[in-house]
């Protein structure tokens, strides 16, 4: 895109409307607010509290704040509007979203606002990870190797860190150079569905789509749409640029396959967990193997405590991108021993009772669970439910009849998923519907038997009955560890 064609060229004259004010909008408020003509937010949120943050650009800029349930019409809101920025957590059928797109406004995410910031050579610098599963697992992973290897780098994007939070403008004429300083610093952005709905320029250097699979279909209504988001990632890449895809990925199989995908441009990686005659990356046993250009090789991951055919997978695309950028073997697999699990997927809690624990709450869709049972050899109870998001179960039933001997269900799909389960409840020794969290990890520990597993891997968004996984994984860990010091203690109040 040239300069003059960029959104954002002569920003000082735009009139910018920001709709939603979670950590994504609220950083574009706070980074461009000396920048541009005139600032509108929105967030309709009824419940929506107003941050210090927040409370101080109101008091410092020019800006019109609406919050709640607005009367004003979208014709008022959107009057004079040059730019429409909207958050992640805002559907794209929004009514509002549709007047902007009636009126000609260009609507963008965060991201591609962010993007449009930056110059030829920062671009040059950035790795996006897209994928249902694994996308902040490798988007750590690459920032621990790139750092290790004494190549500064910075995790971003959906990961929590908006991308423009990675910027230090300079407020200059966009014409003389960038807003913001130029620098070599390699951004890692996590980048998900939501994100790439609304990109129109965003080509990253080097992006990864790690996997497929059904998520998300309340709000992109089937999976063929969903995929075509996901590949949105490299809608906008050139010859220059490197896209890193998944063999084993059914959906994305169907996307190589199809006559669209010559239109994309970027030179692409292919890796796979078995060699494939395409597959540029490939594994065995405990090595990963890679022949990407003129360099081949392979490294050791014995020691690697990411457990699971999913994490191999993960640390399969992410030696794509890693030898893309020259980084050596021995750094690789240094890194791969030090790299510890995030929390909340697969982690181990601990044993209670000689039963052994382990907090899978980031699952929050049916491949993710497979993925965490197919782990696993030994009789396991399981924790299911939770927000339902329309997704289709099917696949998930042959994986709980073999590995699963009790399930507990949670959420406001419990009853939706007891009636799936009930012509295979004899291949269970109990189905549980329970009506509280605490009574569901409680009935756990009590129905499981020693030298099995407890694990919570819900399949199922968390907003039902918590704040967000991370919630549901930490009141997880907090009635372990109660029922655990009553077991220790033999205090049957704690």
């Amino acid at each position: 895109m040239k300069i003059n064609d960029s959104l954002i060229y002569d920003i000082e004259n735009k009139n910018i409307f920001i709709f939603g004010l979670g950590k994504s909008g609220l950083s574009v408020l706070e980074k461009i607010s000396p920048l541009c003509k005139k600032i509108k937010a929105l967030d309709t949120n009824p419940g929506y509290i107003k941050p210090d943050n927040l409370c101080r650009l109101e008091k410092e800029t020019d800006m019109e704040l609406y919050l709640g349930e607005s009367s004003f019409s979208s014709e008022d809101l959107l009057k004079n509007t040059d730019i429409f920025i909207v958050s992640p957590g805002v559907p794209s059928d929004h009514g509002i979203i549709k007047s902007a797109e009636s009126k000609k406004i260009p609507v963008i995410s965060e991201i591609e606002f962010a993007w449009q910031f930056m110059n030829k050579n920062q671009k040059k610098h950035t790795i996006a990870v897209t994928g249902t599963n694994g996308k902040t697992t490798l988007t750590s992973f690459l920032g621990l190797v790139f750092n290790k290897a004494g190549r500064k780098a910075v995790t971003c994007g959906n990961i929590g860190n908006p991308l423009i939070n990675t910027f230090n403008f300079k407020y200059q004429d966009y014409e003389n150079g960038s807003y913001i300083e130029d620098d070599e610093i390699i951004r890692v952005i996590e980048v998900s569905s939501f994100q790439l709905e609304n990109t129109i320029s965003f080509n990253p250097f080097c992006s990864i789509i790690l996997n497929i699979t059904e998520d998300h279909i309340d709000r992109h209504k089937s999976m063929e749409n969903y995929a075509e988001i996901k590949f949105n990632i490299s809608r906008f890449q050139n010859e220059k640029n490197y896209l890193v895809l998944n063999l084993d990925d059914k959906y994305t199989k169907k996307v190589i396959e199809s006559s669209n995908f010559k239109n994309i441009r970027s030179k692409k990686i292919y890796f796979s967990l078995t060699r494939d005659k395409i597959s540029d990356l490939f594994s065995k046993d405990d090595t990963l193997f890679y022949n990407i250009g003129n360099k081949k090789g392979s490294i050791n991951v014995s020691e690697r405590k990411l457990i699971g055919s999913h994490n191999t997978s993960n640390l399969l695309a992410g030696l794509g991108a890693l030898k893309i950028f020259g980084i050596k073997d021995n750094c690789i697999e240094e890194s791969v021993k030090e790299f510890n699990p995030l929390p909340h997927r697969l982690e181990f809690v601990g044993e209670i009772k000689g039963i052994k624990c382990f907090n899978d709450s980031k699952a929050t869709n049916p491949d993710a669970t497979i993925k965490a049972l197919e782990h696993f050899s030994g009789s396991i109870t399981l924790i299911l439910g939770g927000l339902d998001k329309g997704m289709d179960f099917s696949g998930l039933i042959p994986v709980l009849k073999r590995k699963v001997r009790n399930i507990i269900l949670i959420g406001s799909c419990r009853f939706r998923l007891s009636e799936i389960l009930d012509s295979d409840k004899k291949s269970f020794n109990s189905i549980i519907i329970s009506e509280s969290f605490e009574e569901a990890v409680k009935k756990g520990i009590e129905i499981s038997e020693k030298g099995s597993y407890f694990i919570l891997s819900p399949s199922c968004a968390s907003m039902d009955m918590f704040r967000d996984y991370k919630d549901r994984g930490e009141k997880f860990k907090k009635f372990l560890f109660e029922i655990n010091k009553q077991a220790l203690t033999g205090n049957k109040n704690v």
